[in-house]
């Protein structure tokens, strides 16, 4: 006879955001971060100005052993070549909005790293498809023009002038 309390439990489904942590988890503890949350909230934390420019890399923390260590760990920040100087100069203002995000006095002080911060690729929406009107009126407008490539661009800047009156 089975024992009910040993039986698999059905919890239904789940959401990505419930499973993500255990595959983050070792990533960021690698890094020296014991959550994702300052990684997540960045953009928050250093404010337009940086946002787009700068990314926290890992967190080091002072060794056990070191008698003339820091009050606190050390965070690596990788930063666009041309921002490097205005980061350094703003460094105290950093160092208490990142301490005020974590509810204490964990980074004690900031290294910077220049190098290219990666951004994600635009986005790029494809226009709905057009009715069998629209594209015959597009074609009729365009009809006269006697270049090729002419032709073809007007009637795609068409197809897109009648696709974005569309959208939602």
């Amino acid at each position: 006879m089975s024992d009910s309390k040993n039986s698999k439990v059905n919890r239904g489904p789940r959401s990505i955001g419930a499973l993500i942590g255990s595959v983050i988890a070792p990533v960021c503890a690698k890094r020296g971060f014991a959550t994702a949350d300052l990684i997540s909230a960045w953009a928050d934390i250093v404010g337009p100005r940086y946002a787009t420019t700068t990314l926290p890399e890992k967190l080091t923390w002072p060794r056990r052993d070191q008698a003339n260590a820091p009050g606190g760990a050390t965070l690596v920040i990788r930063v666009d070549s041309g921002m490097a100087i205005y980061l350094q100069h703003e460094t105290g203002v950093l160092l208490d909005r990142i301490n005020g995000f974590l509810g204490f006095g964990a980074v004690a002080q900031l290294k910077i790293v220049q190098g290219v911060v990666s951004r994600p690729a635009p986005r790029i929406v494809a226009p709905p498809p057009l009715t069998k009107v629209e594209e015959e009126e597009v074609a009729s407008t365009v009809a006269s023009v006697e270049s090729d490539g002419l032709r073809e661009a007007l009637a795609r800047l068409g197809r897109g002038v009648y696709g974005s009156a569309r959208r939602p």
